[in-house]
C-alpha cells in the first residue's frame, strides 16, 4: 500500500551550504562539494528556517511512495 505523504526534516551543519535546483541537490561543506539527482524518485526539497532556533533545514517531501521509496528520503 502506498503511503500519501512521508516526510522528514534534517538539520544542517554550520559551515556546510546546500543548494536545491529541480530535483539536484548541491552540497559544500569543508570536506568538499557532493552532488546528487534526484530526478528518479517523486521527491519534493525545500529549504526551511527553523522559526524557534533560526537555523536553516533541509525538508524532503515523498508523495505517494512505495515502502522503497519512502525509505529513500532517510538516505537522501
Amino acid at each position: 500500500m502506498k503511503t500519501i505523504l512521508s516526510s522528514e526534516t534534517m538539520d544542517i551543519p554550520d559551515g556546510v551550504e546546500i543548494k536545491v535546483h529541480a530535483k539536484i541537490i548541491e552540497v559544500t561543506g569543508p570536506r568538499g562539494t557532493l552532488t546528487r539527482n534526484f530526478k528518479h524518485l517523486n521527491l519534493d526539497f525545500l529549504l526551511i528556517t527553523d522559526e524557534e532556533t533560526g537555523k536553516r533545514k533541509l525538508k524532503v517531501d515523498a508523495w505517494f511512495g512505495s515502502r522503497k521509496t519512502t525509505a529513500s528520503i532517510l538516505i537522501a
